[in-house]
């Protein structure tokens, strides 16, 4: 299906975001696959072009199986309403060749394993640092991020995440901090670079009654021009595209997909990954000498973490979103350059074989998930607010976990750990026997990891590429010195 269709107009309005595999029918099963094309005929471009903009969207701690779990299960999700095996955005890109494929290395500088914050500093500034730091080297230097240059050419910038918008990935881009955990440093580095974008979650970092200074930074925001928002409501209902904008929908980071989508008030105050992206898109559109823009589906990490196979699916696919709104967004702005990637995999998150012959893995993945109505730590902060016998009933509904009254009594000593009921319940849930997935621990991995790209510079990436290359790419494409 061809992108044509998609006008400014349609993208620029309210409406929602197409479901992610929507824009596309089924390309693979057989089907030809389209040569991409260079120059604006196609989505490819050559490496000698040059971009206004960047679009650079992160699926934080994304494995290759997290990715394959979910274009599996939107393809069941889509036969089940009969709209076909369509596929996920980014596995339509890569069969229609659309983009430029790399495999890139995510080492920080002093491990194999790369946290985030090391990740999107060697994106932001070139150079590996040591895990932990910010855009700091591992002699103790601040290094200069991306925002910097970028602004520095008369560019506007924003952040999308579903984190704390004061976390590791969305701060990497702009900020340059000794240690990740500087979040109430890291957010008024922000008012005082003048981040044009800022939108996900952690509000406990920008108002007073919570940051340990007592400063309210949200009142600040205000009055530098920013305009400050925090239901999804108000993101929705913006009629005029403000010059500055300022949302954080929740305390910490944003609930996750999966318990957003069963959950109305929970809904009515946090938008989609896809949502705030949008809001992002018309604000920065709106600058005339262009824009880089960072989103991140930070939860997918988390939920690689926590080993939760429902919440890994599904905020993956609220990520997938992204990749559909960029595709309308470049449909009328050639000009930019787009970047979908990861900067480390987590938790070895893949589909087993399931029954004799691995017969019965289909039934056991697909009915596994469907079941699923609440990630695990969903429940944790259920747990010693709702009484005994309402937990109970929550947990037997939203995973099928009936609980005795000696693993209450367990869950009950476990309280008061970050942690501990959450893990506690998945052990006791058993992912691989009741989904099939399966991961290999609650750490990152260190494979090495997708990265693709359209438009124009696309072409600067090689097939094998280490994470510090690509901000020698985006300087180059933007023309940044």
């Amino acid at each position: 299906m061809s992108t044509d269709r998609l006008t400014r107009r349609g993208f620029l309005g309210t409406g929602a975001v197409a479901g992610a595999g929507l824009l596309w029918g089924s390309s693979l099963g057989g089907c030809s696959l389209v040569q991409a094309k260079d120059g604006h005929e196609g989505l490819h471009a050559g490496s000698e072009s040059q971009a206004k903009n960047v679009i650079f969207l992160v699926a934080d701690g994304m494995n290759t199986g997290t990715w394959s779990l979910a274009d599996y299960y939107l393809q069941h999700q889509n036969g089940s309403k009969n709209l076909g095996n369509r596929r996920t955005e980014w596995v339509h890109l890569y069969a229609e060749r659309l983009v430029n494929r790399a495999l890139m290395e995510t080492c920080s500088a002093n491990s194999l394993v790369t946290d985030s914050a090391a990740a999107g500093s060697a994106w932001a500034c070139g150079q590996r640092v040591n895990n932990g730091s910010l855009n700091y080297s591992p002699e103790g230097q601040p290094l200069t991020p991306l925002h910097d240059l970028v602004q520095k050419s008369g560019r506007a910038t924003g952040l999308v995440t579903t984190t704390r918008m004061s976390h590791a990935t969305p701060a990497s881009f702009a900020t340059s901090v000794p240690q990740r955990g500087m979040e109430d440093a890291i957010a008024a580095q922000y008012l005082d670079k003048g981040v044009e974008v800022l939108l996900g979650g952690g509000s406990r970092h920008f108002a007073a009654e919570s940051r340990a200074d007592g400063e309210d930074l949200f009142g600040k925001f205000r009055k530098a021009g920013y305009e400050v928002i925090g239901k999804r409501d108000e993101l929705l209902s913006v009629t005029e595209v403000p010059d500055r904008l300022l949302g954080t929908f929740w305390g910490t980071h944003l609930p996750y997909t999966i318990d957003r989508n069963h959950r109305e008030e929970v809904a009515r105050q946090v938008p989609t990954l896809a949502e705030m992206m949008r809001a992002a898109l018309k604000v920065l559109d709106s600058k005339p000498n262009g824009f880089l823009l960072q989103v991140e589906g930070g939860r997918v990490d988390h939920a690689g973490h926590g080993n939760d196979p429902g919440a890994i699916v599904h905020d993956q696919l609220a990520f997938d979103e992204c990749i559909a709104v960029a595709l309308e967004y470049t449909r009328d702005h050639p000009d930019t350059l787009v970047v979908v990637t990861t900067d480390h995999g987590c938790g070895g998150c893949q589909l087993n074989g399931m029954g004799a012959s691995y017969l019965d893995t289909d039934k056991t993945f697909f009915n596994g998930i469907d079941a699923l109505s609440s990630s695990f730590e969903y429940l944790r902060n259920q747990f010693g607010v709702l009484s005994r016998g309402e937990f109970k009933d929550l947990t037997e509904a939203s995973i099928q976990l009936v609980l005795t009254e000696d693993q209450l009594d367990v869950l009950d000593g476990l309280k008061s750990t970050n942690y501990g009921v959450s893990t506690q319940l998945r052990k006791w849930y058993d992912p691989i026997q009741r989904t099939g997935v399966n991961f290999t621990s609650t750490n990152h991995t260190g494979e090495f990891v997708e990265l693709s790209a359209w438009g124009p510079g696309s072409g600067n990436f090689n097939s094998f590429v280490t994470n510090t290359d690509v901000n020698a790419v985006v300087r180059r494409v933007l023309g940044l010195s």
